[in-house]
């Protein structure tokens, strides 16, 4: 699992800063919607980053700064590959998808041009929420979510030992 505080670095480069480390950046805009889709998008993927092993076990002895790093470097690659090819062709789908719905049961061009932002927060924001509710369902535990206590059981050796010998004598009587 990536560290918390290299995701949260990942995020504070992708979303503050807006730098770009993958080679195919998004020449233009997917689409003309707000970018509040996109951000909760992006939400999902930093939780999905933090669920996912980019360190791995055979390097313990290097030091923590490159474990950050390879960390931040990790989380950077998820989350902009699959914002630039996943999110961006899920927002062009919903744009024409809504712009196709839209004009076929009657709405004037002219007014779905002048409120085509406005429009298409609606079903990006809902598309993003959807999936973040998945990945949030997915990573975060139920007991997490509904404050379920977990049960632990502590046995002790002897009481173990003691009824194992006790079941073992037991099948020797019957044998």
């Amino acid at each position: 699992m990536a560290s918390y505080e290299a995701v949260s670095t990942a995020a504070l480069i992708h979303l503050v800063f807006r730098i770009s480390i993958s080679p195919w950046p998004p020449k233009d805009i997917c689409s003309p919607a707000p970018n509040l889709g996109a951000w909760i998008f992006t939400f999902a993927l930093l939780l999905l980053a933090t669920d996912v092993k980019m360190y791995p076990n055979g390097f313990p002895h290097l030091p923590y700064i490159i474990q950050f790093l390879v960390e931040t470097v990790g989380s950077l690659f998820i989350v902009e590959l699959a914002t630039s090819v996943v999110w961006c062709g899920l927002e062009s789908m919903t744009h024409q998808l809504t712009r196709l719905l839209l004009l076929f049961w009657g709405m004037d061009g002219d007014t779905y041009q002048a409120l085509e932002y406005w429009i298409l927060l609606v079903p990006t924001t809902a598309v993003a929420s959807i999936f973040l509710y998945i990945m949030m369902r997915a990573i975060i535990s139920e007991d997490l979510i509904y404050g379920k206590p977990q049960v632990t059981v502590h046995l002790n050796k002897e009481v173990v030992r003691d009824m194992v010998s006790k079941c073992r004598r037991k099948r020797r009587k019957n044998i």
